[in-house]
């Protein structure tokens, strides 16, 4: 048995409005190895973190991130959807998650549309993760096979993990090709020949979402390296017991 490091999935998504700075903080003060987060560009090209390509969802804004002003997305609340304690939330830019998490733990950064909806969005975040000095705790995700692609031939080194639904021996070749070094399956799609597989071929292997006692014990039974929780609170407690 491996005991896996554990990621907040979107900071601490069970007790926080999800990809915000006090979730982010609450994942944080857990001592979680690691946040996730996902990025986008707003129409004046500047980085922020949410989950969905429009605002409908975790605000009171509507439409797609790219037809709005980072000052406009500012003034929108991200908390009141989560409860009444955390009206005025705002959606963060990247960099104040930098300046409000630090550079004493790692990050996933899931790249959520590539440089074909967001112009360079692939370069603003290398620039950003070399200006914090960040590189060697952050590992850069996404389903956007292309935007992996184009993070690697900006940067050879920088660790890169491949999202996928599906099982990992079709991701093998893919993976092989974008030079990445970690795969990040689905969890529901993982057994033990799996991760194999994976670390026989030299990736690390990532699962996502894995909340249930169940599945954070079966993660670490078959080998995972790391697992993403909405719940982190609650998967340290049962890591701890291992």
């Amino acid at each position: 048995m491996v005991k896996p490091v554990l990621y907040g999935h979107r900071g601490a998504a069970f007790e926080a409005p999800e990809n915000t700075i006090p979730s982010f903080k609450t994942a944080k003060e857990i001592g979680v190895y690691g946040v996730e987060m996902d990025l986008h560009t707003t129409k004046d090209n500047e980085l922020i973190v949410m989950h969905d390509e429009t605002l409908d969802r975790t605000t009171e804004g509507k439409g797609f991130i790219h037809d709005y002003t980072l000052e406009q997305i500012r003034k929108l609340d991200a908390g009141i959807k989560f409860g009444q304690k955390w009206r005025g939330t705002k959606v963060p830019t990247l960099k104040e998650v930098f300046d409000s998490i630090g550079t004493d733990i790692h990050y996933y950064l899931e790249i959520k549309q590539s440089y074909k909806i967001y112009p360079k969005i692939e370069e603003k975040i290398l620039d950003l993760i070399d200006r914090y000095k960040l590189k060697n705790k952050v590992q850069i995700i996404s389903f956007d096979f292309d935007s992996l692609e184009r993070i690697r031939q900006l940067d050879k080194t920088i660790d890169l993990g491949v999202l996928f639904v599906s099982r990992v021996s079709w991701m093998i070749d893919i993976s092989k090709k974008i030079n990445a070094n970690w795969v990040q399956p689905s969890f529901n799609l993982i057994y033990k020949e799996d991760v194999d597989l994976a670390h026989n071929n030299g990736f690390k292997v990532a699962a996502w979402t894995v909340d249930s006692e169940l599945e954070i014990k079966r993660a670490a039974s078959i080998g995972v390296d790391s697992i993403t929780s909405n719940n982190p609170r609650f998967a340290k407690a049962v890591l701890a017991s291992l």
